[in-house]
């Protein structure tokens, strides 16, 4: 395996916190303190016209493409329906009373659902963004929300450390558990269904069995600092995790073994903890996001 470094973007004049698939299968999205959302171009490595800026901090983006809306949430819990086609915002939606670090949309359900700061999950009716519930999860921060429609689940996390098991589409509560010391940061569905996996503060990398209640299969040590982010690469069998620590590493699917530590020494890496991870799989690149105010785009082959 061979990784080579693309491109570095930076545009931002903060720190980059969001990633998300951009207008056109080539293009990524990107979400910054500096109150900005940008678009970048992975074909040509070039700025994208399509810019916009909020009251405040953009911690995540999620397109809904089918609808043409691109939903962007801030440090102030304001939630911002942006029309793509008219290029201009249609609705703030204000339920979170702290920031929103993520969100996730359930087709099958009609919901689009948004976690934050604030320890709550708040619900919406995806056909006209109504507001349905608000659903009490946590006295401290719900960082991350994973998404199995298949079996009718929803996985969060929150910064006592847990994570926690939902069912759709009614919220009830599955199994709550402690699954890391401090902070639980990132939380992702294996693509096969098996196992949930997840990122903690205490800088170990978790493997939950599903099938077995969610006992614990592994521990891995897998960074020196906080894991901020997981993410599968779609095509290569792989998954890598983003840290504090300012490294990206690589992990075999198969078996969780590592793989590839990517640093500044090495491979002219970041300089500060990378915050986000996006595979494209139009370019088939993986794309990460730093406190150094830049987008990397990585190549591997």
């Amino acid at each position: 395996m061979t990784l080579t470094k693309i491109h570095q973007f930076t545009g931002h004049n903060g720190s980059v916190y969001a990633l998300a698939q951009g207008t056109s299968p080539a293009m990524v999205l990107s979400g910054s303190a500096d109150h900005f959302i940008a678009q970048w171009n992975l074909a040509t490595l070039q700025p994208d016209n399509f810019s916009a800026r909020f009251p405040s901090t953009v911690y995540c983006v999620f397109p809904i493409y089918e609808m043409n809306i691109l939903c962007v949430g801030t440090s102030t819990g304001s939630l911002h329906l942006i029309d793509l086609s008219k290029k201009e915002e249609v609705k703030i939606l204000q339920y979170h009373t702290a920031g929103i670090f993520d969100m996730q949309v359930s087709f099958k359900h009609r919901l689009l659902i948004s976690a934050g700061a604030d320890g709550k999950l708040n619900v919406y009716k995806l056909d006209d963004f109504k507001h349905l519930h608000t659903f009490s999860i946590s006295q401290l921060k719900l960082r991350n929300i994973a998404l199995d429609e298949g079996k009718n689940e929803l996985a969060l996390c929150d910064g006592n450390g847990c994570l926690h098991i939902l069912n759709l589409p009614d919220f009830s509560i599955q199994k709550t558990f402690k699954a890391h010391e401090l902070s639980c940061n990132c939380v992702l569905y294996y693509p096969d269904g098996k196992y949930l996996l997840s990122g903690g503060r205490d800088a170990h990398l978790n493997i939950w069995d599903r099938e077995n209640n969610f006992q614990l299969v592994q521990s891995i040590p897998a960074h020196n600092y906080a894991i901020y982010d997981i993410k599968y690469l779609d095509g290569k069998n792989m998954f890598a995790t983003a840290s504090r620590d300012k490294t990206i590493k690589l992990w075999n699917a198969d078996d969780f073994s590592f793989i590839l530590r990517i640093n500044k020494e090495t491979y002219n890496g970041h300089i500060n903890s990378v915050n986000k991870l996006h595979w494209n799989k139009e370019e088939q690149v993986l794309v990460s996001a730093s406190d150094d105010r830049s987008l990397i785009v990585w190549k591997i082959s």
